[in-house]
C-alpha cells in the first residue's frame, strides 16, 4: 500500500486540513512510520462566464482524503466538490475517500411532499455512478439512513461520544453530578441518544415537539421528567436557527431549572431572516446559559460574535482517528462507543 497521503478541501473546509493532517501523522506513524501526509494543493478558477475550474498537483499513486463540509455559499460548494473529485480521479490516485463532517443537503433527505427534489439522495449517486467515489465516510448526519443511500454504504462515525466525553471531563465534576439532568430536545433525539443518560450516569427528562413537515419552528408542547433545581443538559446533533433552543431553555427555566446548557455536534447557526450577528446575539441574550458544538463547520467567526455563552470542541482529532483507520484498514466500530472514546485522546 502506498504510505504517500495528500489531504484536499474545498474553499471554506481549509480550516479542518492543517489539524487533520496534524492528528493523521501523529497516528499513522506509530503504524508505520514510513507514512508522509501532506496537504493537496488546489488551484480554483472562475472564469468571466462563471463556469469553474480546479487543478491539483500530483496524487498518482498517492491515498487521497477529501475533506468536505457545508459553508455558505452551499451549492457552489458542492459543484466545486465535483470538480475536485474529477481533478483528482483524471490523475489516478491508488485510493480515494471522501469525508463529510457535515453533509451539505443532509436534511433533503425524503419526497415528504408532492413533485419535490431529494438532493440528499441525489449526491451520493452522483459520487457513486459519475464520479466513482467508493468509500464515504459521514459525521454524525442528521439523518442516519442517509448513508444507506451511498453504494457501499457510507461509514458512519458519531460525534455525540466526543461531547459525552467532554460533559464527563469538564462539567459533571463542576456542576457536581447528582445535581445534572440530560434533556432530550425532542423524542428523536432520545431514541439516537438513548444510551447517553447511563453512559453519564445522569436522570433524563424529555421536550415533547410537534412539528410539520420542514417546519423550522415546531411546537413545543411541555416537559417530562424532574427538571427543578436541576443542571438540564440538553443533547441533539444540531443548531440551526437556534429558535427551538431558546424555546427549550425558556421552559426549562419556568419548570425551575437551575441551568440551561445545549450540546451540540453541527452547529450550524443561521437563519435566512436575521443576519449572523443578530442570531448570536439573540443567542447570547437568551435564556440558555452556555451552548457547547464542535467544528465540523466553521464556526469561529460566529461563536466570537456571540462571546463567552459559546464554546467549541475540535472535531479534528475524531477526524484524524477515523481517517487513520480507514486507511490501515481498522475497524470504526469502537468509535461508536462511548465508553471508549477516552482512550483514543479525542
Amino acid at each position: 500500500m502506498s504510505k504517500s497521503i495528500k489531504v484536499f478541501a474545498t474553499t471554506g473546509t481549509e480550516f479542518l486540513v492543517g489539524p487533520v493532517i496534524k492528528e493523521m501523522t501523529t497516528r499513522l506513524k506509530r503504524v508505520n512510520p514510513e507514512y508522509v501526509v501532506q496537504k493537496g494543493e488546489v488551484s480554483v478558477s472562475v472564469f468571466s462566464n462563471e463556469n469553474l475550474e480546479v487543478q491539483v498537483d500530483n496524487v498518482r499513486d498517492h491515498v487521497v482524503v477529501v475533506l468536505h463540509t457545508q459553508t455558505f455559499p452551499v451549492s457552489d460548494g458542492i459543484v466545486q466538490l465535483f470538480a475536485l473529485l474529477d481533478a483528482i480521479n483524471n490523475a489516478h490516485p491508488r485510493e480515494l475517500y471522501v469525508i463529510f463532517p457535515y453533509m451539505p443537503y443532509s436534511r433533503s433527505d425524503r419526497k415528504n411532499k408532492p413533485r419535490i427534489s431529494v438532493m440528499g439522495q441525489r449526491i451520493p449517486e452522483i459520487l457513486n455512478k459519475v464520479l466513482g467515489v467508493r468509500r464515504v465516510m459521514l459525521i454524525e448526519p442528521h439523518a442516519p439512513h442517509i448513508k444507506q443511500y451511498f453504494v457501499p454504504t457510507a461509514d458512519e462515525v458519531p460525534g455525540m461520544p466526543l461531547l459525552v466525553n467532554h460533559i464527563q471531563k469538564h462539567y459533571l465534576p463542576a456542576l457536581g453530578q447528582k445535581d445534572c439532568t440530560i434533556v432530550f430536545a425532542d423524542a428523536g433525539a432520545a431514541k439516537r441518544f438513548e444510551e447517553v443518560p447511563g453512559a453519564l450516569g445522569l436522570e433524563q427528562a424529555y421536550i415533547h415537539k410537534m412539528r410539520q413537515d420542514n417546519d423550522e419552528k415546531p411546537i413545543v408542547k411541555g416537559v417530562t421528567g424532574n427538571v427543578k433545581d436541576r443542571h438540564c443538559l440538553i443533547i441533539d446533533d444540531e443548531i440551526l436557527t437556534g429558535n427551538t433552543l431558546l424555546n427549550d431553555a425558556e421552559l426549562l427555566k419556568k419548570n425551575g431549572a437551575k441551568s440551561v446548557r445545549m450540546f451540540a455536534i453541527h452547529g450550524i447557526f443561521a437563519d435566512k431572516r436575521i443576519s449572523d450577528e443578530a442570531l448570536m446575539q439573540k443567542l447570547a441574550d437568551s435564556a440558555i446559559d452556555e451552548i457547547v458544538v464542535t467544528d465540523t463547520v466553521p464556526v469561529a467567526d460566529k461563536v466570537a460574535m456571540g462571546g463567552p455563552k459559546f464554546k467549541v470542541i475540535p472535531i479534528s482529532p475524531l477526524l484524524g482517528v477515523a481517517a487513520k483507520r480507514i486507511i490501515v484498514g481498522e475497524s470504526l466500530s469502537e468509535l461508536h462507543d462511548i465508553d471508549l472514546v477516552d482512550q483514543f485522546n479525542i
